[in-house]
C-alpha cells in the first residue's frame, strides 16, 4: 500500500454512469486518517473523504492514468435519458 501524506496531490476519476458523469478532479490531500484520506478539490473546494481501498482503482497518483481511466468508462458508457415522464390522472 502506498503510503499518502498531507498536501500530497492526487487525481480522482469521478465515474458515475447512471448520472452521465465522467469527470477527472484535482485533489489535494488534507487529512489521512488510519483508513480514509480527506482531498480538497483545486477549482471548487469540495472535500471528497476516501478510502485508501481506492488508490489506483480511482485514485492515482498521474492524471493521465485517471484520464484513460474516464476515457475507457466512456466509451462503453449508456445513454441516460434526461426527460422524466409522469402520468396525470
Amino acid at each position: 500500500m502506498k503510503v499518502i501524506n498531507r498536501g500530497d496531490k492526487l487525481f480522482w476519476a469521478r465515474i458515475v454512469p447512471c448520472c452521465g458523469i465522467y469527470e477527472v478532479h484535482d485533489l489535494h490531500v488534507r487529512t489521512v486518517g488510519k483508513d480514509y484520506y480527506v482531498g480538497v478539490d483545486k477549482h471548487d473546494k469540495h472535500t471528497y473523504l476516501l478510502g485508501f481501498n481506492t488508490l489506483d482503482d480511482v485514485v492515482f497518483e498521474d492524471r493521465k492514468q485517471a484520464l484513460s481511466k474516464v476515457h475507457a468508462a466512456e466509451k462503453n458508457k449508456i445513454e441516460v435519458d434526461s426527460d422524466t415522464y409522469y402520468e396525470e390522472y
